[in-house]
């Protein structure tokens, strides 16, 4: 997900992610990979930023991915203003005041050109509601599956002449965007007439989907038509690779889906009963500890997911306040079983 959308800075509305997991869940490691197939020329990468550095930096970000390993330092102030300002408006202007030996007067720093798509990490559960509406969230996955598929990559560790090489990545990077990337996709109609209209968010998110269906068009361009305009014609393949990366986290972001690990959460919840079998998941509260001893994960995991249900109104804590033992009922708000985008096979007679 994360190399195709690297390869939306190409259009004008490059896509933007977040990538969103606790501590040592492999949040680094899949921006890191994703990094190391495109050149390092096309994109800017920082460890953290803080509020007002993008706009004294005079960074030129025009096509480019802005990286950002940590979101933390940019959690308040300014610094988000910016950022959103410049995903949406794909500029920043700013003026300040300086010290002269005539007094004070201001001063425009050099414009932030883009337009830029961002790209960071973070553990927190949520960002602002307006910094969450301009990107994808991508949940890592925390299931006890994925910790030993990394363990176990861990125990092979590294081998000569394994893995990809990344010149010749990079030299199809170059090839792909020479000559016009202008692309058509016939179908775009017919997903805007499916999406749903329950969310302001969606007006955001229909654009960045339509760029990372552009964005696999244009990495087959060999392969696909064009039209009299001379643009690549997207196809219902295009379509069927961003649907299953892309269906999960937009669903998710517009309220009709939930993460695995907080769906999994709340279940344990709604139907975990005792050695009676008289357990009312609606007033009989679950502790964390026996949560994380069903689920077979630690606490600390549990506990993050425990705040986020809560947080959605799924779960609710009976026992709330610091150096309680929590008591998790479940929350007025049931669990969606909704998609966002419509089935390929819906659009497919609908594809030249």
């Amino acid at each position: 997900m994360l190399f195709l959308a690297l390869y939306t800075r190409r259009f004008e509305r490059p896509v933007s992610c977040v990538v969103k997991g606790p501590s040592g869940s492999g949040k680094s490691f899949a921006l890191e990979s994703a990094l190391k197939f495109v050149p390092a020329d096309t994109y800017q990468y920082f460890a953290g930023m803080s509020e007002k550095a993008i706009v004294y930096s005079g960074m030129d970000l025009r096509h480019k991915h802005l990286v950002i390993g940590e979101a933390a330092g940019l959690a308040s102030g300014d610094g988000r203003a910016f950022l959103r300002q410049l995903l949406s408006e794909g500029t920043v202007r700013y003026m300040t005041v300086q010290k002269t030996d005539k007094g004070l007067t201001g001063k425009e720093l050099p414009t932030v050109q883009g337009p830029c798509g961002l790209i960071m990490t973070t553990t927190a559960n949520s960002l602002h509601p307006e910094d969450e509406s301009r990107m994808l969230s991508l949940n890592i996955r925390e299931s006890t599956d994925q910790i030993r598929a990394a363990l176990l990559a861990q125990a092979l560790g590294s081998r000569p002449n394994q893995g990809p090489d990344f010149t010749r990545w990079h030299e199809f990077d170059r090839l792909i965007g020479s000559g016009s990337v202008s692309v058509a996709i016939p179908f775009a109609a017919s997903i805007a007439r499916a999406l749903p209209l329950t969310h302001h968010r969606v007006q955001r998110d229909f654009p960045q989907v339509l760029s990372l269906i552009s964005s696999h068009a244009l990495m087959h361009k060999c392969i696909r038509q064009r039209n009299e305009s001379g643009e690549i014609v997207a196809t219902l393949e295009d379509y069927e690779e961003v649907y299953d990366l892309v269906n999960g986290p937009l669903s998710e972001g517009l309220e009709l889906a939930v993460p695995v690990h907080i769906r999994e959460l709340v279940e344990a919840v709604s139907t975990m009963v005792n050695s009676t079998g008289d357990y009312d998941p609606f007033t009989n509260g679950v502790t964390q500890s026996t949560l994380a001893e069903v689920l077979k994960k630690d606490q600390s995991s549990v506990s993050r997911s425990v705040q986020k249900s809560i947080e959605l109104g799924y779960l609710k804590n009976q026992n709330p306040g610091q150096g309680r033992d929590a008591s998790i009922i479940l929350g007025e708000r049931r669990l969606p079983h909704g998609y966002a985008l419509p089935c390929p096979k819906d659009l497919n007679q609908l594809v030249p």
